[in-house]
Order: structure tokens, then sequence, then C-alpha cells
């Protein structure tokens, strides 16, 4: 245990929650003025059609090969169908983000989780990080899975060191719900299980003697529960709650899908990308966010290395980027998933220079002023004022301002209009159009189009008839034009 924890603990129930409190506040309103202020990605826009269908049907299709789990869709589902929200039509970008931004400022309260291993300073420091450092705030305001995900697995982390210390089977049955959960968000929280999973089991095989003997017993039996309670979870959740007993074991079907898509050429990128877009300066605002997070959490490793679990958080950090280099299938938001280990590790650090200084209140307080002053900076500009821009690199294959564009002028064109998309790589358009009641999408133009509006990529053009001449070009994304144009009766 960190010997910062062992300080006196506040005994009333509200002086415990409140720094909790604020600083999910302060997280929720960091978030929120990014929810409206975005293109919708393209991403979003298919989560937003998937959602509308779990909602039509009561339960999730899971499709093995591009998209993920149900969870997201059931917690946005319990969050907007009350309102009644349930099709496309009915939705806005603020009601489908403001999912992620609720679990980005739960996600920064759960840091209060830790606070046993970290002490009350190193777990305000880990928290102010995950309320305020770019990558958090960037994708805590994107409909994805990502955030949910990280929200998920900051409790199996609690849950699991729970476990390890303390053999309970209660925290057993916790942590494998957490991790049936996980498993039912995205196919990459596998790799997350196995591998703090295995960190931490060999670091108590190594480094406890009381896993030995008697207490082995209890050890598997905790394992075997874990297992057990996942697989209920993940098999309930993927069944539609019970009702579509067949569709239980979808996800383990996928494996091979899932498998072949990470190791293929899809989003292919070299080893060193994460480090790249994690920690190389951008023409959208320098990666403060980072290099204090790695900074500061290789200073809280060094200091707490004799602690076991800064030991683990150091050790499955460092697998879990290692794995994710090595596999060629690459995004952004999956270094989330060592960036979260490295917040907790950082707050450990920030807490040993505060006390380091103590002698010295004016610098350390300049100190942690300068810290987020320049967390402030970075996300200001590259989630408020820069979301989108190409040279920043959150904003992968971002979808374009000149998009907003297209939206006036379909607007002034009648909602009941005939629109035919004819391009092989037109989303998010779907989004765009959502609230057009006649709309065709073809990848190839294979027949004459009928009188109407037409939106057509940029290799079908000579295809279409002379009579839709001149087109106007819009921008989907970067290198991505689409245009519009009319077909005469």
């Amino acid at each position: 245990m960190n010997p910062a924890a062992r300080g006196p603990v506040p005994s009333r129930p509200l002086a415990r929650l409140a720094p909790c409190l604020l600083v999910f506040v302060l997280a929720l309103l960091v978030r929120l003025p990014g929810l409206d202020s975005r293109p919708m990605h393209t991403d979003e826009a298919v989560n937003a059609f998937i959602l509308e269908e779990t909602l039509a049907s009561g339960m999730h299709n899971y499709r093995a090969h591009d998209h993920h789990g149900p969870t997201l869709y059931y917690a946005a589902g319990a969050l907007l169908a009350p309102a009644g929200l349930n099709r496309v039509a009915d939705f806005e970008a603020w009601h489908l983000r403001l999912v992620p931004a609720l679990c980005g400022a739960g996600l920064a309260a759960a840091a209060f989780l830790f606070q046993p291993w970290l002490g009350p300073a190193a777990t305000l420091a880990a928290a102010l990080a995950l309320a305020l450092a770019a990558p958090f705030v960037y994708y805590g305001a994107t409909f994805i899975h990502e955030t949910l995900l990280l929200l998920l697995f900051a409790g199996w982390l609690a849950a699991f060191w729970r476990w390890r210390e303390s053999d309970q089977p209660a925290y057993a049955a916790l942590a494998g719900l957490l991790a049936g959960l996980l498993l039912a968000t995205k196919e990459t929280a596998a790799l997350l299980l196995v591998l703090f999973a295995l960190a931490g089991l060999v670091g108590l095989r190594f480094s406890a003697p009381r896993a030995a003997g008697a207490a082995r017993p209890r050890r598997i039996l905790g394992l075997a529960v874990q297992a057990a309670v996942a697989l209920a979870a993940v098999a309930f959740l993927f069944s539609g709650f019970g009702r579509e007993p067949a569709r239980a074991l979808d996800l383990f079907r996928a494996i091979g899908a899932q498998t072949g898509r990470g190791l293929g050429a899809e989003h292919a990128h070299p080893w060193f990308t994460y480090l790249r877009w994690a920690f190389a300066p951008a023409p959208v605002g320098l990666p403060w966010g980072a290099w204090l997070l790695g900074v500061a959490g290789a200073a809280g490793f060094w200091r707490h290395r004799h602690d076991a679990f800064a030991r683990w958080l150091g050790a499955g950090a460092a697998l879990v980027f290692l794995a994710f280099s090595a596999l060629p299938y690459k995004t952004p938001w999956l270094m989330l998933a060592w960036l979260l280990p490295l917040a907790l590790l950082a707050g450990l650090g920030a807490a040993a220079t505060w006390s380091a200084l103590r002698a010295r209140p004016a610098v350390r307080t300049a100190a942690a002023g300068l810290a987020l002053a320049l967390l402030a900076t970075e996300t200001t500009a590259r989630c408020v004022r820069h979301p989108v821009d190409p040279g920043n690199p959150f904003a992968y294959s971002p979808t374009s301002p000149d998009l907003a564009r297209l939206e006036t002028a379909l607007a002034a064109q009648p909602a009941d209009d005939l629109v035919q998309v004819v391009a092989r790589d037109y989303w998010p358009l779907p989004w765009t159009l959502r609230r057009h009641t006649q709309v065709g999408y073809w990848s190839e133009l294979s027949a004459p189009l009928a009188p109407g509006l037409v939106l057509a990529g940029l290799e079908q053009l000579g295809a279409l008839p002379a009579g839709a001449a001149p087109l106007e070009p819009y921008e989907l994304r970067p290198g991505v034009l689409i245009f519009l144009g009319r077909i005469p009766r």
C-alpha cells in the first residue's frame, strides 16, 4: 500500500464524496461545449443507426467484422428512449454524445476508487488529469465505445485489485461482472483483461507468499467465479437479455473475424504510431497532456516501484502499449487503454512532487497552476477550437466542416424529394440525410437514375446523365468529395 494512503480519512460521508462530485461536475462542464461543436464522425453516424435498430428491435444485432458489442447502445437507449428519442430522425449530435460525456465525467470521478492505494493527493491529481487532459476530453464528446470501455475498465481494475488483496468472493463476482460488461462493449477488452490479469497474478506469485499453500484453492476459486460471472454477463447481453439464447455466444464466434481485422491491412500503421500520435508536436496544439502524464507517470512508478499496486499499473500499461503497438490495426482512441493507468501513475508522481516542494509553497503552487494551464491549453486547441482539423492527431479521418454547407443546400430542398446517393464511400451522409424520407444508396450505378436529387462520388461522375451537370462539390472528409446535383424530369 502507498504510505501516503495511511493518513486520516474524513469520517463524514459528504466530506468523502465532495471531491468526487466536484471532479465529476468539472469534467462534465469541460465536455459539454464539445457535444454539438463538431460534425458527426463516420463511426458516430454508424453507431446512431445501430442505436435506432437496437431500439426498434429491443436487442442488439451484433456484426462480427467491423462493429462492437451492445452495452453502448443499451446505455444510450436507457438515456434517450424515455425522452421519446427512438429514431435517427429524432437525434441531434448532442443527444448521442451526452452518453460518452457522462462516462468521461464518471471516469474522472472513478479515480477516487483508487484512493486506498494512491492516497488522497495522488487520487485528486489523477482525477484532474482524467477530467482535463485532451485525449480523455476529446473522446468524451464522441459517440463511440471507448469512453464507456474506459469507465468499466477503471471499475474492473479497482475490483480485481480488491479481490487480489482480499480473496473475497464478492470482489471476485464484481470483477467478473465488470469483465463481462467490458467484453460486451468492445473486443479489445479481451487484451486488456488478459494482460492486466496476467501482470497481477504473476506479480502475486513472486511477491506474495500468501498465495501459496492453503490460499491457492481460494485463488483458483476466485478466478473461476470471475470467469463464470463474466461469461454469464456476456451471454445475457448478447442474447438480448435472454430473448435469443442462440446468440449468446456471438462474441466468441467472432474471434476469427476480429483477429483477422486486428492483423490485417485495415487501419494499418507502423509500430511507433501511438508514440507519434501521443507525444509528437502537431500543427494543432502541443501534446502537453501526454508529456505531463508520461513524465509524472514515470516519476510515480519509480517513486513507488516497491509498491505492488504501482508495479501492477506500470507492468499492465507497458504490456497493453506493446501489444497494441505490435498489432497493425491502430486508431488514436485505442491509446486511452494505456493512458488510463498512466494517468493513475501520474497522480503518484504529481503527489510526490507536491510533497517534495512542501518547504516552497509558492513554487509548488506555481507548478500545479502551470500543469493545469498546459492541460487546458491543449484541450482548448484540440477539443474546442480545431476538433476536426486534419492536423489534430485525435481527429482520425474527420468529417469536414464543409458538410455543414451541404446540409444548408439540402435544407433548401423539399424534405420529400428523392435523394439518390451513388458513391463507394458516402458515410456519414446517412446521418446528414436522416430526415429526408426518400433516400437510396448505391456503390455502383447499375441503372438510370430517377428524377430528383443526386449525390455522386468523384468516381461516378462520368456515369451520370448529362442533364445533371453542373454539379456542386462538397468535402465529406479530407480528400473525399461528393457532388450535389439534380436529375431533371
